[in-house]
């Protein structure tokens, strides 16, 4: 069905499917207080401005990203947040650097694209095909109109217009291949010496005036983090839900007023001729296209063949081609008046001329298979979920909104919340603003709970932890970042000193060391004096896990050894040790080797690298261009 879509999602079909989703919504839910429209932006680009609550939504957007990228194995620890919110920043920037760009150079994309990425979108799509009553329902979930949406496609693909322009057109030769194989594939035979920096330090000595000289100038090392302590309400849909138990009479009932829900469509399968004549057509010229119609009618009556017809008449380009073949019809992708007359025709059936705003049909119904409803018994269950779902969600809306409002307009306290609602007040420790535990365990929570206006005393705005569950926060404490008393931080301190002060003679004795290999050319020589070990990573390559990861970045960073002799270099290892490394042979990649699926892999990858690096060098292009401003630095 899907690719009798594609074929036939063109013209006065693409403006029906629009017209049929294109439903206005009423924003039901959670309401914004934004305060009084004075908040300054952070960046702006051209007349396009970026302000916090933009970052504040792509943060949450990357870290829910990591978050699905890592699974099990994600921790708050392993990004700096401030390194995700200025790249979320610079995210933002680009994006709208290429809006003002595809805005000034007049990029356009069709209705009928927007329409095939929509109806092609699996979250919108129940067995293979375009669900109505999904799309609305999903929208509506998320707060959208179907307008709004629409339009947010058609931005995005204008966007990837743009993009695909400078992407895409990037062209890579065999030599570039052969060259990336050759040193991608490189392997390097690499012997190393390890000076642990644990030698050196427990054995130098330190004075209480370089340990309270270290504690001064790094104060900032030994603070306590600012942390809060919390109170707050929640409404969750799941808890209304459970608080939700209808009789079998009510399961019933909700059955019988929903019956639809719990019915597989019948399938139809129509096909058309077009007389093109949409709505604002000159009354002449209209009726001639009536009259044009009328006639094919008789043929038709008169049993010629519809499919021959409709590859003569029909105005619909890509469907006359098929016969006028439209491919399944589901409900709501056709103008009205077009599904009322398929649904009363029979198989083999073809209709009077009809007009819709796009001219005048001929329909046909090839194939019908008709709907069948589930019973009462064999649908219990799901009869059950969607009365929970439709009774709590409409309390959960209705609650949400006054949620919001109380809390609004009674900053000082949840009292009015709890009083009206029924939420019961629960409480959070102390958190910091990276981490947290139960609730604070959330990046949104923690986030809210740190603005200015929540510690100011205010209530918090309403915090969407995930889907149908929110919360409202009020402060119980404040603690701000305080410095620790040097007596209370003294062993730190100690360390830091004690391996400052050995990475000092530590360096000094691996230059030493450096000095003598390179003078022998030889680093077993040098080590066997020295009563040193040396470590052999035998051939390695660019990805290998025998040695630490500095020596092997150091290791092919190094030049090609000379006249059969090593090249050596100091390498600092993250630890703390230093490690002199030994190159002896470097052995490239054979081009030979590379297949024919080999070479189109490793071509794709070089045309979207070098694609990727073309539009940074453009975006820095259009940076200047469009005058990219930054503010502020977000929070």
């Amino acid at each position: 069905m899907m690719e009798s879509l594609r074929k036939h999602v063109k013209g006065w079909l693409g403006m029906v499917i629009i017209v049929g989703i294109s439903l206005s919504f009423a924003l039901v839910g959670l309401q914004s207080y934004t305060g009084d429209g004075t908040e300054q932006p952070v960046a702006e680009v051209a007349d396009r401005k970026i302000y916090q609550s933009d970052v504040n939504n792509a943060y949450q957007q990357r870290v829910s990203q990591l978050k699905e990228q890592y699974a099990d194995q994600y921790s708050p620890d392993l990004f700096s947040e401030e390194a995700l919110r200025n790249e979320s920043l610079n995210q933002l920037v680009q994006e709208q650097l290429i809006l003002h760009t595809v805005d000034s150079d007049g990029y356009e994309i069709s209705d009928q694209a927007v329409l095939k990425v929509i109806s092609e979108l699996e979250a919108f799509q129940t067995n293979g095909q375009f669900d109505k009553s999904l799309y609305e329902q999903l929208l509506r979930a998320k707060g959208l109109t179907s307008a709004g949406f629409v339009q947010q496609v058609k931005v995005g693909l204008i966007r990837d217009q743009f993009v695909r322009g400078i992407v895409d057109t990037t062209l890579v030769d065999d030599s570039e291949i052969n060259d990336f194989y050759r040193l991608n594939n490189q392997v390097r035979d690499v012997e190393y010496i390890t000076l642990p920096l644990e030698s050196k330090t427990k054995l130098v000595s330190v004075t209480d005036d370089e340990l309270q000289k270290n504690y001064l100038q790094n104060e900032h090392l030994y603070k306590t983090p600012e942390q809060v302590s919390v109170e707050y309400v929640e409404l969750n849909l799941a808890n209304l839900m459970a608080d939700v138990n209808p009789s079998e009479e009510e399961l019933r009932v909700f059955y019988e007023s929903e019956k639809q829900s719990f019915t597989a469509e019948g399938r139809r399968r129509a096909s058309h001729i077009l007389f093109d004549a949409p709505s604002g057509t000159p009354e002449k010229e209209s009726e001639e296209k009536r009259k044009l119609a009328e006639e094919v009618l008789l043929k038709i009556q008169s049993g010629e063949d519809f499919t021959v017809l409709a590859k003569q008449y029909s105005d619909d380009i890509g469907s006359a081609k098929q016969g006028g073949d439209l491919g399944i019809i589901n409900k709501g992708m056709m103008d009205d008046v077009f599904e009322k007359t398929l649904s009363e025709l029979t198989v083999d059936q073809s209709s009077e001329v009809v007009q819709t705003p796009f001219g005048f049909h001929i329909i046909k119904l090839t194939e019908l298979e008709e709907s069948t409803v589930k019973s009462f018994d064999a649908a219990k269950d799901e009869i059950e979920l969607s009365y929970k779902q439709k009774i709590a969600g409409e309390q959960f809306y209705q609650m949400s909104e006054r949620l919001a409002e109380l809390s609004f307009e009674n900053p000082d306290s949840l009292a009015p919340v709890v009083d009206e609602l029924g939420l019961k007040i629960n409480q959070q420790v102390l958190f910091g603003k990276d981490q947290g535990e139960g609730v604070a365990a959330n990046d949104k929570v923690r986030h809210a709970a740190f603005t200015e206006d929540f510690l100011a005393g205010n209530n918090s705005e309403v915090v969407e932890v995930e889907s149908e569950h929110l919360i409202v926060m009020h402060l119980i404490e404040h603690k701000p970042a305080s410095t620790l008393a040097f007596e209370d931080v003294k062993d730190a301190v100690e360390l830091a000193v004690r391996q400052y002060k050995a990475g000092v003679e530590l360096k000094k004795e691996a230059e030493g060391l450096l000095k003598e290999v390179l003078a022998t050319k030889s680093l077993q020589a040098v080590a066997k004096s020295k009563g040193l070990t040396v470590s052999v990573a035998g051939p390695i390559t660019r990805n290998d896990k025998t040695a630490p990861p500095a020596v092997i970045r150091d290791a092919f960073s190094m030049s090609h050894p000379e006249d059969e002799e090593p090249s050596f270099k100091m390498s600092f290892i993250a630890n703390g040790d230093i490690a002199i490394v030994g190159l002896n042979k470097i052995t490239d990649g054979d081009k030979a080797s590379i297949d024919d699926k080999s070479r189109e892999s490793f071509k794709k990858f070089l045309e979207r690298l070098k694609g990727e690096v073309s539009l940074a060098a453009s975006l820095a292009n259009l940076s200047v261009d469009a005058d990219v401003k930054f503010t502020n630095q977000p929070q």
